[in-house]
């Protein structure tokens, strides 16, 4: 875990190829335009950066908004080496950069260890999904924390989970905190209720409603629909079996099983 949220300084993406091929190639991405990518994509040009240490995958991430078509267009760069942990001159990698935009599509495809990196102040991505009241990022790095395959619950129990909700940055803030201080106090609240659950070394989730708990044993797709939606209503103090128990039997069970998160994108 240590290494795991650690910024590593042989990440710092080098400077290099043409700027404007950078960004044309950014472009492209973003729009969607497949064969205008591959056209234009090197090994190369995908693995450099321009005078800020951003390459073609940062400056993706740094968009707000970018159609379905888009996805394929990041997968060939992962094809051509583009690398997730790359940091710029803040220390900022992708996953950084599209939690603060709430540009979900890109964060789906990253690696999980690529999602909890610390920048040059110490902040996660969790954390600046937080401090900018990015929903959608938040919910999606909360919910990989359930799924047995990354909180490693069966050699771990609750405390991977639990250290990397309560990470700190260089200010001793926390995610819950940045939101709070940000004006997000319904984000904040969010978080701390899913800082209270605890995972048992079954994968069980003790914490949620009796009434989540309820629609978990018929269908956990539901369930994790209900979680998403109305954040709120479905955190209680009572022990419960939670979506991720549930997950075997419900319509979500091939997914959370396969622990791929585009499979589980929150609503």
């Amino acid at each position: 875990l240590q290494e795991l949220a650690q910024p590593d300084p042989s990440n710092r993406a080098s400077v290099g190829s043409s700027p404007a091929d950078l960004q044309t190639l950014a472009h492209d991405v973003i729009q969607g335009d497949f064969g205008q990518v591959r056209r234009l994509a090197t090994r190369q040009l995908v693995t450099s950066a321009d005078a800020a240490r951003r390459t073609v995958l940062m400056l993706v991430a740094d968009a707000p908004e970018t159609p379905v078509h888009t996805e394929k267009c990041i997968l060939y760069l992962f094809e051509l080496g583009a690398n997730p942990k790359a940091a710029d001159a803040n220390g900022d990698t992708a996953a950084h950069l599209a939690a603060r935009r709430d540009h979900l599509r890109l964060l789906t495809l990253l690696s999980f260890d690529a999602k909890w990196l610390r920048n040059d102040n110490g902040a996660t991505p969790l954390m600046e999904a937080a401090r900018t009241g990015s929903w959608r990022c938040a919910k999606h790095l909360l919910h990989l924390l359930r799924q047995r395959r990354f909180n490693e619950c069966k050699e771990h129990e609750n405390s991977k989970r639990s250290r990397l909700l309560r990470l700190k940055d260089r200010e001793g803030r926390t995610a819950s905190d940045l939101a709070r201080l940000s004006g997000h106090s319904e984000l904040a609240s969010y978080i701390e209720r899913e800082m209270r659950l605890v995972v048992s070394k079954g994968g069980r989730i003790f914490g949620l409603t009796a009434q989540v708990s309820g629609i978990c044993g018929a269908d956990a797709a539901a369930a994790e629909q209900l979680c998403s939606n109305f954040p709120l209503a479905f955190a209680g103090g009572g022990g419960s079996t939670g979506t991720a128990a549930a997950g075997r039997g419900g319509r979500l069970g091939g997914a959370a099983a396969s622990g791929d998160p585009r499979q589980l994108r929150p609503a």
